[in-house]
């Protein structure tokens, strides 16, 4: 279904920031019976800048930033302003996954490390030099929610925010709180279907709510309606961080003034070119 509205005159270039962590992760890929296994960079904040910057924002990250850079650390932080608590190495956060194919996944093990660095009373304002902020996943739905509440207090003018399983699972209320009060929202289909049981209303969102399905494309509500957009389908090596990705690309659009359905066009363009390399690698050269 396409837009009702046509798209604003887009801006030349919209100045984001995105809320979140980067990670050091271990990712294993089974594929017909066979396990392979690297090491890359990740996370979701991570993730969400790199996408945002290679769709034309410019990008601010706040995330903790680790006192010794590897080289793919320092090349994220010579192509957007990646601003933060400096922490060890060694504390950064980690992550364990086996990608099953199919887009199932395991998540093996989780170290947040010194995500607790990163706390609301670091932003500083104003904020309204951003066209928009987004909140990455966090440790913690309520972590989320105090940086919600801390970004309108220095007058961000709109927010966007992502979530994961066990959010869903064990804080329902608060995500969805975090649902009504953000302008735009992302989450997966799994996700969608544990928060609302595939029952969702115009009063449960803000202006759009964007629903990955993998290779199955993307649904979307808005405007009081939802529609579906299709997916290509691509080969598969390391799905890790395709929501983001997704993310990144799409609110960029939405900053430039693109109508929801045009904007989830070019996130998931950019996620299908994720999946096909292990990690952000596309995305830093």
């Amino acid at each position: 279904m396409p837009d009702k509205e046509p798209s604003k005159v887009p801006l030349k270039s919209p100045n984001i920031a995105v809320i979140g962590t980067a990670s050091l992760d271990t990712i294993h890929s089974e594929v017909n019976g066979e396990r392979n296994t690297f090491h890359t960079i990740g996370g979701s904040g991570l993730y969400t800048a790199l996408a945002a910057n290679a769709s034309g924002a410019r990008v601010t990250l706040m995330a903790p930033v680790p006192d010794t850079f590897s080289e793919r650390f320092l090349r994220v932080s010579q192509m957007i302003n990646w601003k933060g608590p400096q922490v060890r190495q060694a504390d950064m956060p980690r992550l364990e996954i086996i990608h099953h194919g199919g887009g199932r996944a395991t998540l093996l093990n989780a170290e947040w490390g010194a995500e607790s660095a990163l706390t609301p009373d670091l932003i500083t304002g104003p904020l309204a030099q951003f066209d928009l902020v987004h909140i990455a996943a966090l440790s913690s739905a309520v972590k989320q929610k105090d940086f919600l509440d801390r970004l309108r207090q220095l007058g961000a003018k709109t927010i966007s925010c992502g979530t994961y399983f066990r959010l869903v699972k064990t804080a329902p209320d608060i995500v969805r709180g975090l649902v009504k009060e953000c302008e735009y929202f992302f989450m997966n289909l799994n996700e969608f279907q544990t928060l609302y049981e595939s029952k969702m209303t115009h009063d449960d969102y803000k202006q759009a709510m964007f629903v990955t399905e993998s290779a199955d494309g993307c649904s979307i509500y808005s405007q009081g309606e939802a529609w579906k957009l299709p997916g290509d389908c691509v080969t598969e090596i390391d799905p890790t961080g395709a929501g983001d990705t997704f993310c990144g690309a799409t609110i960029t659009a939405l900053a430039t003034g693109a109508g929801a359905t045009d904007a989830a066009l070019k996130g998931m363009c950019l996620a299908a070119v994720c999946v096909r390399s292990p990690g952000p690698q596309f995305m830093i050269g």
